[in-house]
């Protein structure tokens, strides 16, 4: 009699989606703003990495870039296949900027894992220096960030790294935290040497992805103390900023819509809320704060000065390639005349100039518009 094989079931494997985002700051931080958080930043560009993974095995499937005007909602739309979502600062950073834009899903909170946020808490809760990528990379993974532009992935023209490069290593800083059960990192700030933490029971879970913070815990620590860590100080100027920004998603947008049609003009396709609501995060942290909060009390445009700056701001996202052009702009040191060149310098500031003409008219026919 012939003998029979034992089929053995194979181990469930999990869609897990692993992500980084870039982001333009809002106006330089001064020691009147007192929030450098995520509530001020503005997603420009999320890069996705998605693998497949099992109790030990990791294997990687395929990567995307989402960049534009609609990185965070686009992204969004894209994670919802995911079983797992995973990043570094995921919970701390990229999604709290992300919900100040638009509406963030409790599902997916709930599939969400920040390895930055647990092994925060692994250490004690008490500083997160020394958890950054670049440094848990070097001491964990022996493994150099790839920085301005020399991964992989580099982009000409942007002059920095893609985010498919740190997604990357987050997927390899994961893979090595679940299967080995420890990190190594510098203890402290003036303590530069690593020291190597082991993973408990909890923590191990946890990163697994079996057990996560939740999306009402996360909104929780968003929206009180302004930090997803449980331990430490707050932020009270990014609660507020995120308070604001949840009664943004509810208010009424027709001010926001003016600008943009007087800066468009009337044949133009209107760009989306999470457009209209991301200008405000090109603002200063406290600028921003005002804004929104004149939002909601019905007073945006009596300020034409408020206006002009969500308006420029407006622009702004609009044309990202603009900005970068204009950063990018420097002079240069010409080897015949023996002298700096201010040529190209001087192109991009009355570039910015007429660019700022045409913003400051429109907001001004919007501001007549409402007074009158």
């Amino acid at each position: 009699m012939a003998s029979r094989k034992k089929h053995r079931s194979r181990p469930a494997r999990r869609l897990v989606a692993f992500i980084d985002a870039d982001f333009a700051k809002g106006g330089r931080v001064t020691r009147h703003q007192h929030t450098k958080g995520p509530e001020s930043w503005l997603v420009e560009r999320i890069g996705i990495v998605w693998a497949r993974a099992d109790d030990r095995s990791l294997t990687w499937i395929r990567d995307e870039l989402i960049d534009g005007p609609y990185a965070a909602p686009q992204t969004l739309t894209a994670l919802e296949q995911a079983d797992l979502v995973v990043g570094h600062g995921l919970l701390q950073g990229d999604l709290r900027a992300v919900a100040m834009i638009t509406p963030l899903p409790d599902a997916l909170v709930d599939r969400c894992v920040d390895t930055l946020v647990e092994l925060h808490e692994a250490r004690g809760g008490q500083w997160t220096t020394g958890l950054g990528l670049s440094e848990l990379s070097w001491h964990t993974l022996r493994v150099r960030r790839a920085k301005h532009g020399n991964g992989p992935f580099d982009i000409r023209g942007r002059g920095d790294h893609d985010p498919r490069d740190d997604a990357r290593l987050h997927a390899r800083l994961w893979q090595h935290l679940r299967t080995r059960a420890t990190f190594t990192a510098p203890a402290r700030r003036f303590t530069p040497t690593p020291v190597t933490t082991s993973l408990d029971e909890t923590a191990c879970t946890r990163i697994a992805g079996r057990e996560t913070l939740g999306a009402a815990e996360w909104h929780r620590r968003r929206l009180g103390p302004g930090t997803i860590h449980a331990h430490g100080g707050g932020d009270w100027a990014a609660a507020g900023l995120a308070q604001a920004s949840a009664a943004n998603l509810n208010d009424d947008l027709t001010p926001l819509r003016a600008c943009a049609t007087e800066l468009l003009g009337a044949h133009e396709p209107l760009p989306g809320p999470a457009v209209l609501l991301g200008a405000f995060q090109l603002l200063r942290p406290g600028a921003n704060l005002k804004a929104r909060k004149a939002l909601s009390g019905n007073h945006f445009a009596r300020s034409a000065e408020r206006l002009t700056a969500y308006t420029d701001a407006l622009w702004k996202v609009l044309h990202p390639d603009a900005r970068w052009r204009w950063a990018a702009a420097q002079p240069v040191f010409d080897p015949v005349a023996r002298a700096m060149d201010f040529t190209a310098q001087q192109a991009a500031q009355e570039e910015r100039r007429q660019a700022y003409r045409a913003v400051a008219a429109a907001a001004a026919r919007v501001h007549q518009a409402y007074r009158g």
